[in-house]
């Protein structure tokens, strides 16, 4: 019981959490343009991988929370339910460590976004794996099939920032570091992945073998 009300607690932290600084974002970007505008808005909203992968674990809690249908079954899977864990702390550390962190920042409503969707998230993403996700589950193919996401994501830039004629973030921008630069930094940022992902497998190996001992010695 008290496994499950401490999952249960992680979930819906990681749930308003997110919900949190993407509501604030979202609502600012819709204020700022036309009713007519929203469509293009939200589009663009999204077009963030920040926003993106906070949408995910949005989903991936609620549904979890829920309990039932069809998405509780697909992020009830604990390969699942890593790869979205693995996805929200690739996001913290890249804003923190790659970004530099908050840039204009004037309110405290802008605060806010940055505090839960940017830090706040990925940090109970990563505790929520360590604590409540099963571990066993994981083997060395994974953190290879869960670049789908982050390559799809780079795919999408590519086509779509000729496009409009901007892009998101700097690494993915042709425009300033042309396709070598962008290649250079997309191949180091899949090894940064890779690695990470790596981390991840052999924790969850390591704290697989840790309960069976623990299960023997009972």
């Amino acid at each position: 019981m008290q496994r499950i009300d401490e999952r249960k607690m992680f979930l819906w932290l990681l749930f308003l959490s997110s919900l949190t600084g993407l509501t604030i974002w979202y609502v600012k970007r819709l204020t700022s343009v036309t009713f007519g505008e929203w469509g293009d808005a939200t589009v663009v909203m999204f077009s963030f991988f920040t926003n993106l992968t906070n949408l995910i674990i949005i989903v991936m809690a609620g549904a979890l929370l829920v309990g039932r249908g069809r998405l509780y079954r697909w992020f009830n899977s604990p390969v699942v339910q890593a790869a979205c864990c693995l996805y929200i702390a690739f996001v913290g550390l890249g804003f923190w460590f790659i970004l530099g962190g908050p840039g204009d920042v004037a309110t405290l409503l802008d605060w806010i976004p940055q505090l839960t969707a940017h830090t706040l998230s990925p940090i109970l993403g990563v505790v929520f794996w360590l604590r409540c996700v099963e571990k066993g589950k994981l083997n060395g193919r994974h953190p290879f099939i869960w670049l789908a996401y982050p390559i799809a994501y780079l795919i999408y830039w590519l086509i779509r920032g000729p496009i409009v004629g901007y892009y998101p973030y700097f690494f993915v921008d042709v425009n300033a570091l042309g396709y070598s630069g962008v290649a250079m930094w997309s191949g180091a940022l899949i090894v940064l992945f890779l690695i990470l992902g790596t981390i991840m497998w052999r924790i969850d190996r390591w704290q697989a073998g840790r309960q069976v001992r623990l299960s023997a010695t009972a």
